[in-house]
């Protein structure tokens, strides 16, 4: 998992992402402000990344032109949707607290359906990010997914 967590931090570092620890984001375990990562110290390493996940899905998606067009109900199903399908890919038990975060923010089985497309690219990058197989293709992903760069190009 601390590799994961590391790529993915690299992954941050190459879009020009800043991340920082701080205790003034609770009660949130984590805050996305566009173009900077701000996580919750003292967190298990599981929290630590699915929520440095979560916050990375925002930075992707969410801090372009697009943000305008999205609801918050529709930012937060769409990055928690991002967060669990890349902890269930590299193995990390999920339980219920991804779809109890969605029904929280009053997303539901019909807006993940419309938000599918963005959620398989935005999971793909990152996944592309962290995979032990990217340390000599990390371009890989945004190669194959021109529409999830197009977020990164404008954060950067």
């Amino acid at each position: 998992m601390g590799a994961h967590r590391d790529r993915l931090i690299d992954f941050l570092a190459q879009q020009n992402i800043a991340l920082e620890y701080n205790e003034k984001v609770a009660p949130a375990l984590g805050v996305s402000y566009g173009g900077k990562i701000a996580i919750l110290p003292g967190l298990s390493p599981a929290e630590d990344l699915v929520c440095l996940v979560h916050e990375t899905a925002h930075e992707l998606l969410h801090k372009s032109d697009r943000r305008t067009m999205t609801t918050a109900t529709v930012r937060e199903t769409e990055a928690e949707a991002v967060a669990f399908i890349v902890g269930q890919a590299i193995g990390l038990e999920m339980g219920r607290a991804s779809s109890d975060y969605i029904q929280m923010y009053a997303g539901n089985a019909a807006l993940l359906a419309e938000s599918l497309e963005v959620i398989q690219r935005t999971s793909a990058v990152i996944l592309g990010a962290i995979a032990v197989e990217s340390s000599g293709n990390e371009n890989a992903p945004s190669d194959s997914s021109p529409e999830a760069e197009e977020p990164i190009a404008e954060v950067a």
